[in-house]
């Protein structure tokens, strides 16, 4: 299928379970961001998590939140057979290449990006949009805005009130969306199924 000349984000996670915040996150990129799709990648298996929900049970439960038009879910990486981001957007790129990606991540990941195979290439090589996760302290929205990524590529950041160019951008070109919260986390939700 061509998406030539579509903006597309790639939203990928673990979604141990996906629930309604994951879903304001995936809406906020899609309306701030002015994008044509969302593709939801359920990741085979995150290399920084361990004790996982089986890959069809979590898209399961991406599926249970009756994703709106212009959202799908993407098994991308389960067949090419890769749980790295990096390996994931080459394929994206190659495969698609008159198609505007844009990565979409929670502000803890970008706390976590410095531990991502080839993290300095997923900067260089997509514009990304950091959005602010459902729960987070205003504590931990600071440190992810003051982590080693955001300092490193703080030349690349696009002010949120320009958000809406970011997949015209090349890369590293990033920007930091705060809408407003979702208290849901998939933690809590994990803690509450708990006997």
């Amino acid at each position: 299928m061509s998406y030539d000349g579509q903006t597309i984000g790639l939203f990928g996670g673990s979604f141990n379970p996906a629930h309604a915040g994951h879903l304001h996150v995936a809406n906020c990129g899609l309306q701030r961001l002015g994008l044509d799709q969302i593709w939801w990648m359920v990741s085979p298996g995150n290399p920084l998590k361990s004790d996982q929900t089986p890959y069809m049970e979590r898209v399961a439960t991406v599926k249970a939140l009756d994703l709106p038009p212009r959202m799908h879910i993407s098994h991308m990486e389960r067949d090419i057979g890769t749980r790295y981001t990096v390996d994931t957007i080459r394929h994206a790129q190659k495969r698609w290449p008159r198609t505007g990606f844009v990565f979409l991540m929670g502000a803890d990941n970008l706390l976590q990006l410095p531990q991502w195979k080839g993290w300095r290439e997923i900067m260089e090589t997509i514009p990304i949009a950091v959005i602010s996760r459902p729960g987070a302290k205003t504590s931990d929205r600071l440190k992810a805005r003051l982590s080693q990524a955001a300092r490193l590529y703080s030349y690349a950041r696009i002010p949120e009130s320009q958000a809406h160019t970011l997949a015209h951008y090349q890369a590293p070109a990033w920007t930091y969306l705060t809408p407003p919260l979702n208290g849901l986390s998939s933690t809590a939700l994990r803690n509450m199924q708990l006997p």
